[in-house]
């Protein structure tokens, strides 16, 4: 968990929760030739992407002064159905009572909530189910600080705002004694204000936080992450870009001249930050904290599973032995490792097997040859001329190799492939393949007409 001083106060920053959203809707107009230079769609320490999809977090902020206990965003909650779970693609649940047992806290203990606004991912944590299934709010002895605007969207969504604005986080809030509506700037507590900005919905409110002569400014999502510091660089989320536009321009120069710490709520490389006037970060509190939870992770129990043709494996704890069953298939393609929380509070890790058949990893000395006549025409090559090339892995169903000379190789080319088995005695394979991927010099390949089934020898070595 990680925390900072400022001034007398202590700011943490607790799991609530994360998802992932289209890297598009993210980043609004801007081309993904300029964001993803920043903001790589394949980044993050989870998931490795194909689909554009970017990991964000929702990390709700603890404010401790030395006379209140205050809460800036509830995160996702624990509520979300599993379809909903699959839509918005989380990949770390919610835990913020856990979060704050480990600081020798209770979630009776906090004196206010503050809702920047009330979208899923912010208000989502307002309302929890209990042990019991049952909902009730999470923090029942809080003042949850609103703005009027804001609320009045909520009780009357339009056709776009009811999408995020789900009534189940607001069952228990609504009409309660600890709903506190305010209109424009308010003070909350000694050294903490909240302002209302509008911009990215009609009641968006930002908090300013001092202590002393030191400030910071959460910013919520006029600045979701430190890579949105371009005024220009707004989502597509933002229900008034105009806005957002000059409500980054005066508030990130408001911040830059009081030496301002900027916070984020979305950021999954930086918890905070203080900017110059071109935006360079002057320093920095990052997520270095990860290189501990990485070393973490090592230290789990791993288990390697295999995905069975339901798109299901079977999880088994292996503290308190409970098995449960789950779906993968939003997994497949984009990531093979999964950390699993158990209820019982022990942490594992899974190994997503999605493949069909065992690869096994080799490092083999061989030759190819154009087999296909067309290939040969088309690319000006000899059949009768082979290719040096390296076997760097074989299963019953195909094969990968790096070579020397690509020799223009396209995907559905056919190829004669040759090699020699390092066992004992040696034995030569020939085999027939038809090209399905292309990697700078690496050539993954299936055997045609499942030759690789019927081959004892290769059989027997796999099983090595």
């Amino acid at each position: 968990m990680k925390s900072c001083k400022l001034g007398d106060f202590e700011i943490f920053w607790l799991n609530g929760g994360e998802f992932e959203l289209d890297g598009g809707t993210m980043f609004g107009v801007v081309p993904k030739v300029l964001w993803s230079k920043k903001y790589p769609a394949d980044a993050g320490d989870y998931i490795s992407h194909n689909d554009n999809y970017i990991k964000l977090l929702n990390y709700p902020l603890l404010v401790k002064t030395p006379d209140s206990l205050i809460i800036i965003e509830t995160g996702l909650g624990n509520k979300m159905t599993e379809k909903q779970k699959q839509i918005f693609r989380v990949i770390k649940d919610w835990d913020l009572p856990r979060e704050l047992k480990k600081l020798g806290l209770k979630r009776q203990d906090i004196n206010y909530v503050i809702l920047t606004h009330c979208d899923f991912d912010h208000a989502g944590g307002v309302v929890m189910h209990n042990a019991d299934n049952k909902e009730e709010l999470t923090f029942p002895n809080a003042k949850h600080i609103v703005q009027k605007l804001e609320w009045e969207d909520v009780m009357s969504p339009n056709i776009r705002s009811k999408n995020t604005y789900w009534p189940q986080n607001f069952s228990k809030l609504k009409g309660s004694n600890n709903l506190q509506l305010v209109e424009g700037d308010f003070t909350v507590c000694n050294g903490v204000q909240v302002q209302h900005t509008g911009g990215h919905t009609r009641g968006h409110q930002i908090v300013k936080i001092q202590s002393k002569n030191n400030i910071a400014y959460h910013l919520a999502d006029l600045l979701p992450t430190h890579v949105h510091f371009n005024p220009l660089w707004i989502m597509a989320y933002d229900n008034f870009p105009l806005d957002v536009i000059k409500l980054k321009q005066k508030y990130e120069t408001r911040g830059i001249r009081e030496n301002a710490w900027f916070t984020f709520f979305h950021d999954p490389s930086m918890y905070a930050c203080k900017f110059d006037i071109q935006g360079r970060i002057l320093n920095k509190i990052d997520r270095a904290v990860a290189h501990n939870e990485d070393a973490q992770t090592k230290k789990m129990p791993i288990q390697d599973l295999n995905v069975r043709k339901d798109k299901k494996v079977t999880l088994s704890c292996p503290d308190c032995l409970l098995v449960r069953e789950i779906s993968v298939d939003k997994y497949m393609g984009r990531k093979h490792f999964l950390k699993v929380n158990c209820p019982c509070g022990t942490a594992y890790g899974v190994n997503l097997n999605f493949r069909k058949h065992y690869r096994k990893q080799v490092s083999i000395g061989g030759y190819y040859t154009y087999d296909d006549i067309v290939s040969v025409v088309n690319t000006g090559s000899s059949s009768s001329v082979p290719i040096n090339c390296r076997i760097k892995n074989i299963s019953m169903g195909g094969l990968g190799f790096t070579a020397l000379d690509r020799m223009r190789t396209q995907l559905g080319d056919t190829l004669k492939v040759i090699f020699t088995l390092d066992k004992v005695p040696p034995e030569t394979i020939e085999k027939n393949v038809i090209v399905r991927c292309i990697n700078d010099n690496y050539i993954g390949c299936e055997f045609l007409e499942e030759s690789g089934f019927s081959d004892r020898s290769l059989g027997f070595y796999l099983m090595k």
